[in-house]
């Protein structure tokens, strides 16, 4: 598929108006943020303390607390300065995690619709020739118990199996690549014909300068109703606790609550994201289809990351514009806009 028939889907489905305007609000509240007084101090230190002069290592802060030279001086904590919090753990182990959620629909058109699902996965890492060029390898299982609608035929548990095979790759300081493949069997067990899917994404990263970050890639779905959408755009980092993801077609707006050193630290962010999926099942009357439920999603979320991959992740927010539609059959159902909560934990 071409980009412009990328954009005709897009368009279809309002995407790309849609994240427009999240996009403006969301550059608007981080701009107010990124010049707002948490970046300055009012303690009188002479000096800027080192941190190994104020016990073992860096102590939990909240974002813009340091000791500065003089009162009012404004701070740029420099990325030196900030721990990262490894997201990896140095072995062939990478962790587990367990994820669940529900989506409560509003309303009762075409007899309405309510999804619960829950997740499974493990994740272990291979180096390719070396330590800084390291294969994630995550196989899961995913079940979604369908509840309506009454006005079409739709199986009530679907099922998702594969495994999502991911790198990341530093050519030079500024230019990186991200690559993706999620090799899967998406269906409701009845049947195997059209059971494979692929999803899969390429992404070339360039760091502008410290604050910047610009992408540029592609993202493949295999869905019925939604094939190749191109991935572009920018991300602007003007502190470290605070950044503004304009990437589609996943834009996000974070800030972080707080930070524990190089241990953990906990973030909360406002986005958007395509939602639902396509499934090979079984109809009624014995026939064979391809059943797609899709949705948008505006939500908030709350994430607290530690070190060794692992942490939990809170998520919410509105879904709008869902359907269930066929596609051999040429039927689509229009659903009420609904409300949903999701959670995951890693170990």
């Amino acid at each position: 598929m071409n980009l412009s028939s990328a954009a005709m889907i897009g368009s279809r489905f309002g995407v790309y108006a849609w994240i427009r305007r999240c996009a403006v609000a969301s550059f608007s509240a981080i701009g107010f943020i990124a010049v707002s007084p948490l970046g300055v101090s009012h303690t009188n230190a002479q000096t800027l303390v080192a941190p190994e002069q104020v016990g073992s290592g860096f102590e939990q802060y909240e974002p813009g607390e340091m000791i500065v030279a003089d009162e009012y001086v404004p701070v740029l904590t420099p990325i030196a300065m900030e721990v990262p919090v490894e997201r990896f753990r140095r072995g062939f182990y990478q962790g587990s995690e367990v994820s669940s959620g529900y989506v409560h629909g509003l309303g009762d058109r075409a007899g309405g619709l309510n999804q619960t699902f829950f997740e499974a996965r493990v994740a272990v890492g291979v180096p390719l020739g070396s330590l800084k060029n390291i294969l994630a390898v995550s196989p899961f299982f995913r079940v979604d118990s369908i509840d309506g609608p009454t006005s079409i035929d739709v199986p009530e548990t679907l099922y998702s199996t594969g495994v999502t095979l991911f790198q990341r790759k530093e050519w030079t300081e500024r230019v990186s690549t991200t690559f993706l493949l999620t090799p899967s069997v998406r269906s409701d067990f009845t049947t195997s014909e059209d059971a494979f899917r692929l999803f899969g994404l390429g992404m070339v990263s360039w760091q502008v300068c410290t604050d910047w970050n610009v992408a540029l890639g592609a993202v493949y779905f295999d869905r019925s109703d939604l094939s190749v959408l191109p991935v572009i755009g920018a991300t602007w980092t003007p502190r470290p606790w605070c950044k503004l993801d304009l990437t589609m077609p996943r834009p996000r707006l974070s800030y972080r609550l707080w930070k524990d050193g190089g241990v953990a630290e906990a973030w909360a962010y406002i986005g958007g994201q395509l939602g639902g999926n396509t499934w090979a099942v079984s109809r009624d009357d014995g026939s064979h289809d391809e059943l797609t439920i899709g949705e948008l999603r505006l939500l908030f979320g709350y994430e607290v990351i530690r070190q060794g991959n692992r942490g939990l992740l809170i998520e919410g927010g509105y879904a709008f514009n869902r359907s269930v539609e066929y596609e051999r059959a040429n039927v689509e159902v229009d659903l009420d806009d609904g409300l949903f909560l999701q959670a995951g934990w890693k170990f």
